[in-house]
């Protein structure tokens, strides 16, 4: 039996499945329980970002096992959030959602697609393409963490610019 994949936008009414992915998603990296309860509202979709954002979904079947947002902010083109059900891990819809991702911010004015990654995420990234270009520090209960900072050039236009 053939399993259907399908990647289109996300409705507002998905914004509670997104969410549980993308905690679930990160938790997959181990990280301790505490640091997870911290990020929750970082982790967390609101209806207002499906509907403010650019939010789609990937689905396997009927069932919702990956999505990305991307947003605007300071002039530059976020990939806000890229997750994947762990279950669903290394089966290649990470990529697919990236490639769509990228499809997407093609139809923009946007020279590229900027990325604060998870650093367990960064080779993920890089084998996209994207290009670290810097870092952001943070503390979090007395552990300093290192997010690379990336950029994905979208074909055709010049670095840093935007249209």
């Amino acid at each position: 039996m053939e399993v259907h994949i399908h990647i289109r936008p996300a409705d507002a009414a998905d914004a509670v499945r997104l969410s549980e992915i993308a905690f679930a998603a990160k938790a997959y990296w181990k990280y301790p329980a505490e640091w997870l309860e911290k990020w929750r509202t970082q982790l967390t979709i609101a209806e207002r970002d499906i509907e403010d954002d650019t939010v789609v979904k990937l689905t396997v079947g009927v069932e919702i096992a990956g999505f990305y947002m991307l947003r605007e902010d300071a002039g530059k083109l976020w990939l806000e959030h890229l997750w994947v059900e762990p279950r669903f891990i290394g089966r290649g819809l990470g990529r697919k959602l990236f490639e769509h991702a990228v499809e997407n911010a093609g139809e923009t004015t946007f020279a590229a697609i900027y990325i604060e990654s998870d650093p367990n995420a960064e080779g993920f990234y890089a084998a996209m393409g994207a290009e670290r270009v810097g870092e952001s520090r943070s503390e979090l209960d007395g552990t300093v963490r290192e997010l690379p900072l990336m950029e994905f050039k979208l074909k055709g236009r010049k670095k840093g610019t935007h249209i």
